[in-house]
């Protein structure tokens, strides 16, 4: 997995259960986010509105 080249923000979940149930939840609300991965941590991407990116990770 590589980093964004950019800043970013990460949120910390509490297990990869509430990680899958927010990539699904951005997924269904139309944002382009890839599947979790197993990388630094369970942890997925995502461009907010504006260009800002988030990442969601346990």
């Amino acid at each position: 997995m590589n980093y964004p080249q950019t800043f970013h923000i990460g949120f910390m979940q509490e297990n990869e259960l509430k990680v899958n149930e927010l990539n699904l939840r951005l997924k269904q609300d139309g944002f382009k986010v890839g599947p979790p991965q197993h990388a630094h941590g369970y942890t997925f991407y995502v461009k907010a509105p504006g260009g800002f990116v988030v990442e969601v990770l346990c």
